[in-house]
């Protein structure tokens, strides 16, 4: 009993001792040295790349819903000025996202979507904007989910995200 004793007592202070040495990093990332990243923030990445997603769900109705998504200015710092983004809608990305994914979400029709602009300002010593939309749900089938994929083509002169440059809004319609 005594020997069993022993080495269960040998064993934890091994593993004590071995787990104790981790403690002792205290380094820190430096992030102040990050360039700035524009990016479409909201949302997940499967980490498959095939996109950054979000779930949404309109009701279907007669008017056209309000829907808007974040544009952000991703650095240490709040930019210094004001910052121009130029936004699209990519088939390609949705193209990628389907084959990656293994769906097949259609685009949403042109006629079911009205942007503000294609572009959006994030004004100087502000990180992210709302990018506003409106959907229209009338003609469109309930029983299908839609997509409709924006993607970052111009990051107003700074890098646009490589994991957060594209946005795949998947909208699900529902009853009143």
């Amino acid at each position: 009993m005594k020997r069993i004793s022993f080495y269960t007592t040998i064993i934890g202070l091994a593993l004590i001792s071995s787990l104790s040495s981790c403690l002792k990093d205290d380094s820190q990332p430096d992030f102040t040295k990050n360039q700035p990243v524009i990016e479409l923030p909201v949302g997940s990445s499967a980490g498959n790349g095939g996109g950054n997603s979000i779930s949404t769900s309109i009701p279907v109705n007669t008017a056209a819903a309000d829907y808007f998504i974040y544009v952000n200015y991703a650095a240490p710092e709040a930019n210094p000025a004001d910052v121009t983004v130029t936004l699209a809608v990519s088939e390609t990305a949705l193209a990628k996202f389907n084959q990656v994914n293994g769906t097949t979400y259609p685009l949403l029709p042109v006629s079911a979507y009205t942007l503000s602009s294609n572009k959006v300002v994030i004004p100087a010593g502000q990180r992210k904007v709302q990018y506003n939309m409106k959907i229209n749900t009338t003609g469109l089938n309930p029983a299908v989910k839609y997509a409709l994929p924006l993607s970052i083509t111009d990051g107003g002169g700074f890098t646009v995200s490589g994991n957060f440059g594209t946005l795949i809004s998947i909208i699900t319609l529902t009853s009143k």
